[in-house]
C-alpha cells in the first residue's frame, strides 16, 4: 500500500504545487532503496537514531513558491513562500508547516540570514539544505514553482471558493493586475466582499496578499488555499488531474517526473490534510544586522515542538547541530 500511497502523493504535491505555490515533489522513487538526500545532492543533518526511525515512516517535502516574472526557479530569485509538506506515509494523512520567510536562521556554511536568502544565494538545493539543518529533518525531495504554475492548475481545477473579509477585498484587486502582469494570465477584478469563487489568478492574488496583517496570517491564507485545491482535487476525474501535470510539471524544478505521476493519478482520493503551523512556533520580533528579523525563541524549543507536531515524539531531544545554532541566535538578541 505505500508503495502507492507514495506515488499518489507526488501526484498531490504535484497538483498544489500547480495549485497555489507551495506544494511537493515526488514521492521517493520506486522503492525505500532510493537514497534520500545523499542521492539528491543535500548534506543529512546529525539526527539521532530514534529520530530517524520516526522520520523514515513519513515522506517530508520543502515546498518553495518563487516570486519570479522571467520563470527563472534556481538561485537569484526570491522564495515567496516555503512550506514542509509531511505525509505519513500508511494514513495519507499531510500535515503542513509554514516556515516564516523572515526567520532568522543558519543559511549555508556560517552564515546566517533570514530563511528565504538560503534559495536567492543556492536555489531550491540550499534552502532544502538549509531547512534540514535548522530543523532536524530528513528533506527527502523538494519542488519549487512560480505563481504562473500555481494560477494554471487552480484554472484547470475549476478555481476556489474563498470569502474575503472587508480588509482583503480592499487590496486583492492591486494583487490581481500584479499577477496579470507577472503571470501572463487573464482575470477579472472582484466586485464584493464576503463569498466569492475564485479563478487562478485571483487565488494566487489572495496567497500573496500582505500589508493588512502580518505574516503569519498570511501564510494562514496560503494554508487555506493548499487545503481548498486538494479539496478540489480529490473531486477532479483521472483526466482533468493528468492535464494538470501536463500544464504544471514543465514549470517545476524538482526531482519529479510526469512519466512517473500519471499511473497513480487515481490514488488522489487517499490524501487528506491534517493540522497545519507556522514557524517557529514562539518567536519576537527582532532587528538583528540591521534587519528586520523573526526571531525563534529559542530554536531548540521550536525544533523539539516541530517534532511533537509532525511526527508525534514527544521527547524529541534536538541535535547539538540545532543547539549550536540556537545559541548563535540568541547570541543576536542580546
Amino acid at each position: 500500500m505505500t508503495g502507492y500511497l507514495k506515488y499518489g502523493f507526488v501526484l498531490l504535491a504535484a497538483v498544489w504545487a500547480a495549485l497555489i505555490g507551495n506544494m511537493v515533489g515526488y514521492a521517493w522513487n520506486l522503492s525505500h532503496s532510493r537514497p534520500i538526500l545523499p542521492g539528491n545532492g543535500f548534506p543529512q543533518p546529525e539526527i539521532v537514531i530514534e529520530s530517524q526511525e520516526q522520520q523514515e515512516r513519513r515522506w517530508t517535502v520543502a515546498v518553495f513558491g518563487v516570486d519570479s516574472r522571467e520563470g527563472s526557479l534556481g538561485k537569484e530569485t526570491r522564495s515567496d513562500m516555503q512550506m514542509i509538506f509531511n505525509v505519513n506515509l500508511e494514513s495519507g494523512e499531510i500535515r503542513i508547516v509554514s516556515v516564516y520567510r523572515d526567520t532568522y536562521l543558519k543559511i549555508g556554511g556560517e552564515k546566517y540570514d533570514k530563511i528565504n536568502e538560503a534559495y536567492f544565494k543556492g536555489g531550491p538545493e540550499q534552502a532544502a539544505a538549509a531547512l534540514g539543518e535548522n530543523l532536524d529533518l530528513t528533506i527527502d525531495d523538494y519542488i519549487s514553482f512560480s505563481w504562473k504554475a500555481a494560477a494554471d492548475a487552480i484554472n484547470l481545477l475549476g478555481g476556489i471558493d474563498v470569502e474575503l473579509s472587508p480588509e482583503e477585498f480592499g487590496l486583492i484587486n492591486g494583487f490581481i493586475t500584479e499577477t496579470v502582469k507577472s503571470t501572463g494570465i487573464g482575470s477579472m477584478h472582484l466586485t464584493k466582499e464576503g463569498p466569492n469563487h475564485l479563478d487562478g489568478v485571483q487565488a494566487v492574488a489572495y496567497a500573496r496578499l500582505r500589508k493588512i496583517d502580518t505574516d503569519f496570517k498570511r501564510t494562514e491564507r496560503q494554508r487555506q488555499v493548499a487545503a481548498l485545491v486538494l479539496k478540489k482535487a480529490r473531486q477532479a476525474d483521472v483526466a482533468t488531474l493528468s492535464q494538470v501535470l501536463s500544464a504544471v510539471l514543465p514549470q517545476t524544478s524538482s526531482t519529479i517526473g510526469l512519466s512517473d505521476l500519471l499511473p497513480v493519478v487515481k490514488r488522489m482520493k487517499q490524501f487528506y490534510i491534517g493540522e497545519t503551523k507556522g514557524f517557529p512556533m514562539k518567536l519576537k520580533d527582532a532587528l538583528i544586522d540591521k534587519k528586520d528579523c523573526v526571531a525563534p525563541l529559542t530554536l531548540e524549543e521550536n525544533v523539539a515542538e516541530l517534532h511533537r507536531f509532525l511526527f508525534d515524539e514527544e521527547d524529541y531531544q534536538p541535535s547539538e547541530g540545532v543547539k549550536t545554532i540556537s545559541r548563535y541566535i540568541e547570541g543576536k538578541l542580546k
